[in-house]
């Protein structure tokens, strides 16, 4: 009789870890938009209090600054390495950059789901191949960053930054971006490499 329990308990119990197991992935994206409107006033906090000096808050390109605005219209950027050069992109640039796009992190991915990168591994100038991009065509919040950072003497010594892009100024509720779900905060690793002037031949 104990037998014959143990045997119909059996296809119950593994009916019941497949279900938390389904409902673990189903919740991956759950509360999201508060997920991620939480943990951008968190990073805001931290970047703004800039314990360790590495931090930059930019007011988003083309906002009134002699008015107050909401953290979501701040990009907060962390220096990770720090240039040798003094130049930075103009708005119409056409810019040569390495980066790697990530989410926020979540249970499955503790370091954030990344959606979308130019190079694999850990970042090395000196061998990555950067993306060519118009300045002009980028999401507000990676625009906001880029005119603030600057080139190197050499191809492999420009800015390093962390940038921790709004949704309001990302994606936001774009459904045409499919790695990237709606009220997306957008964390991206970016090496600027080079620019060039609207009008100046950019190097294949």
């Amino acid at each position: 009789m104990k037998r014959l329990f143990k045997l119909l308990l059996l296809p119950l119990l593994l009916t019941t870890v497949v279900a938390c197991e389904e409902t673990e992935e189903a919740g991956e994206f759950d509360n999201w938009a508060q997920r991620n409107s939480e943990y951008i006033d968190s990073i805001a906090q931290v970047a703004r209090a800039n314990a360790d000096g590495d931090w930059k808050v930019f007011l988003a390109h083309g906002m009134n600054d002699t008015l107050q605005w909401d953290n979501k219209y701040y990009v907060y950027c962390r220096v990770l390495r720090q240039g040798d050069g003094t130049e930075s992109p103009s708005y119409s640039d056409t810019v040569l950059v390495n980066y790697r796009g990530r989410l926020i992190p979540s249970k499955t991915y503790p370091d954030g789901a990344v959606f979308d990168e130019s190079y694999r591994g850990q970042l090395d100038p000196e061998v990555n191949v950067p993306q060519k991009l118009n300045l002009s065509g980028c999401v507000r919040g990676w625009v906001t960053a880029m005119l603030h950072m600057v080139k190197g003497r050499t191809r492999a010594t420009g800015d390093v930054w962390r940038i921790y892009v709004p949704a309001a100024l990302g994606y936001e509720n774009r459904n045409d971006i499919s790695a990237v779900p709606e009220n997306s905060t957008l964390i991206f690793d970016i090496n600027l490499v080079d620019f060039y002037p609207i009008g100046t031949p950019v190097p294949e």
